[in-house]
């Protein structure tokens, strides 16, 4: 256990400047995100009847982004002053914070899966039917709670080395901290990857059709998934850094890698409050010229 008084006066001053831009981006992500998402679940759960596999991927989208985001004020007041909020939600908002986040990756991964199956294999996905969207909607909340697992068990309230008491990841060794950074990184880039082959696939595919390029639901879709990984790439970055400067031993890489973590996190956030935007503008646009139809079936009668 460690002790209450965790002030460090001279680290405190060097990490102070980091951790107030950190806060103000993720303010910033509060004021917008939340009332952001809200709302573009209403607008969602109001269209559910048109039974599209798309806008409901989305819904689970934005509840992901929804319950990201909530828990904000609390790492905003841990970020200006310090963590007193307990062990205990130490362990349990890492937990969801985590759940949600591999929740939203596993989201923009199955709709650039949805999209190649739907346009090119409008059977196949067809067959599917209603109770398996259902089904893929439900795996995706419980795997990305079982990839989640990790993070209650290494969370823990105490002093950082920067003087805060902070709800922080605590590693038992050394090959601990390099296997969960290295972990993080594959999650990352195995989801990019099959997100990268789907979408070529699906390109190339219909690269000449006139419909695919002027579909809407297919253009944001492809701006939410673009969006994701433009502000997740940091955090991988981050994370190479680190284990690499573990294997190293090298502190003063160890320092700046961890404060480029903390600010790379923070533009995660502001993925989940940017999503909204798209939703709103690209869906308005859709229901002003009218309900949105089935993708597979719009691309079967326009052949």
């Amino acid at each position: 256990m460690q002790q209450d008084n965790c002030s460090n006066t001279s680290q405190f001053s060097e990490a102070l400047p980091i951790y107030k831009a950190s806060s103000a981006v993720l303010s910033l992500c509060f004021v917008l995100g939340v009332p952001g998402n809200v709302s573009v679940m209403v607008m969602l759960v109001r269209r559910l009847k048109e039974k599209n596999f798309t806008l409901r991927l989305m819904l689970s989208l934005a509840m992901s982004d929804l319950l990201t985001l909530l828990p904000l004020p609390m790492w905003i007041w841990t970020l200006l002053h310090d963590w007193i909020f307990g062990f205990v939600a130490c362990k349990i908002i890492s937990y969801v914070e985590y759940w949600c986040l591999y929740s939203s990756m596993l989201c923009v991964t199955l709709l650039s899966l949805q999209r190649y199956m739907q346009v090119l294999h409008p059977q196949k996905w067809a067959k599917l039917g209603d109770k398996g969207q259902k089904g893929l909607l439900g795996g995706i909340w419980i795997l990305s709670g079982v990839l989640a697992s990790y993070a209650p068990v290494q969370r823990q309230s105490g002093c950082d080395q920067y003087g805060f008491k902070y709800c922080y990841q605590r590693f038992s060794s050394d090959a601990e901290q390099v296997a969960t950074s290295l972990y993080e990184v594959l999650l990352f880039s195995m989801c990019f990857t099959l997100l990268v082959y789907f979408y070529y696939r699906l390109h190339r595919g219909v690269n000449e059709s006139p419909f695919f390029s002027s579909n809407r639901m297919t253009k944001l879709v492809t701006r939410i998934v673009v969006t994701y990984f433009v502000f997740g790439v940091p955090v991988t970055i981050a994370n190479a850094i680190i284990a690499v400067a573990v294997l190293l031993k090298n502190d003063q890489l160890s320092v700046t890698a961890d404060l480029v973590g903390k600010i790379s996190t923070a533009l995660i956030f502001l993925n989940s409050a940017v999503n909204p935007f798209l939703y709103t503008f690209a869906l308005r646009r859709i229901h002003r010229r009218g309900t949105v139809t089935d993708f597979a079936q719009t691309v079967q009668n326009s052949m």
